[in-house]
């Protein structure tokens, strides 16, 4: 096919030749960088309303935040001040900025009502310390930092214990140690590092797996679900749901030290087993009275899993409905642990920490 070199016409509508982006590189970088966060400001508003409509169907308080977030005060691209900003819009009720290599974030955080930890490396894993008020230097021995940080009271917990998305994964060797620390201890389930939207990749299945192994094996750990955010756009893909007293962060670190939590995209998750809630011992009574699970999403729940023992032990069609409640008899061959997945009609799910059994 010939293209013809006439000039058929004009190439631009008149008077629009200044209106091109191109034209003023300094407007259409702060355009690039402005319209995905308002986009992303945008679903984090309607998740928050979604949330806030759900809690109106469900009978206990609960504190929503994230544990894991990075700035420019080390390889994060946002400021904390864009980050607060984000919180704000997401309506979460704390944040901790947990830059790797100390706290210098903490005098801005403190301005922001932003919560500080750090997040440094160590021999195969990367730690996550919360509730310690100066910088730590890893010893570059796992073990043996995980036992200082419990000896100078720092809340800790594993995060991405696989790898992150999209090219790291972690040797075995690194899911291997994990069985050595004490019981109980904190690992996230589900990590949002370079996700925007939807915080769940191919390595939250991988952690599962781990946890599920780590679980049946008689250890305890309790789960969490953060952003790992690197930017400020991510903030708010992936919570946890604190059962605490108040939000202080004393109470929060004490709360998710004990399992009372879940973490969730969007659906709100509650579950007992007689008289032991969610990281819990239940005892040979409490198994009689059954296990209560309680699940509310405003959009509509598709399915809630029961998982016991590393393996699928019941499913439930939650047909579209905003609330789903059911007490389940738990048979005698589960022995090691409890543990619940709802998942709303969207996909996006909520995972509980499990009730041990002893």
């Amino acid at each position: 096919m010939r293209i013809s070199k006439k000039n058929d016409g004009p190439a631009l509508m008149p008077g629009r030749r200044e209106n091109q982006l191109f034209r003023k590189p300094d407007q259409a970088i702060l355009k690039r960088w402005a319209y995905p966060l308002r986009m992303c400001h945008l679903v984090a508003e309607a998740m928050a309303a979604r949330i806030e409509r759900s809690k109106k169907l469900f009978r206990w308080k609960f504190f929503r935040g994230d544990f894991h977030s990075h700035t420019q005060h080390s390889d994060g691209i946002g400021t904390i001040a864009e980050t607060a900003e984000m919180v704000k819009i997401a309506k979460l009720d704390f944040q901790f900025v947990t830059d790797h290599w100390g706290i210098t974030q903490a005098p801005e955080c403190r301005k922001h009502g932003l919560w500080v930890g750090q997040e440094p490396g160590t021999q195969l894993h990367h730690l996550g310390i919360l509730g310690l008020r100066r910088a730590y230097a890893p010893q570059m021995d796992f073990l043996a930092d995980c036992a200082e940080l419990q000896r100078l009271g720092a809340t800790w917990f594993v995060p991405h214990p696989t790898g992150w998305w999209p090219t790291r994964i972690y040797p075995k060797e690194a899911w291997k140690i994990l069985e050595k620390l004490p019981s109980p201890f904190l690992m996230e389930v589900c990590n949002g590092a370079s996700n925007v939207i939807n915080a769940f990749d191919f390595t939250d299945a991988s952690a599962r797996i781990l946890w599920d192994g780590l679980l049946r094996k008689g250890r305890k750990v309790h789960a969490l679900g953060n952003t790992d955010a690197h930017a400020p756009h991510s903030i708010g893909i992936v919570w946890n749901g604190v059962f605490a007293s108040r939000c202080a962060e004393r109470d929060v670190l004490a709360a998710i030290r004990a399992g009372r939590s879940f973490l969730s995209d969007g659906p709100l998750l509650q579950t007992t087993l007689g008289r032991a809630g969610m990281g819990m011992d239940a005892s040979a009574a409490d198994r009689q009275n059954g296990l209560r699970i309680t699940a509310v999403d405003s959009e509509g729940l598709r399915s809630i899993r029961v998982i016991a023992d590393g393996r699928l032990l019941m499913e439930f069609d939650a047909r579209n409905r905003p609330f789903w409640e059911r007490r389940v008899a738990l048979p005698r061959r589960v022995r090691a642990y409890v543990r619940v997945e709802a998942t709303a009609s969207d996909a996006r799910r909520a995972y509980s920490n499990p009730i041990y059994l002893r």
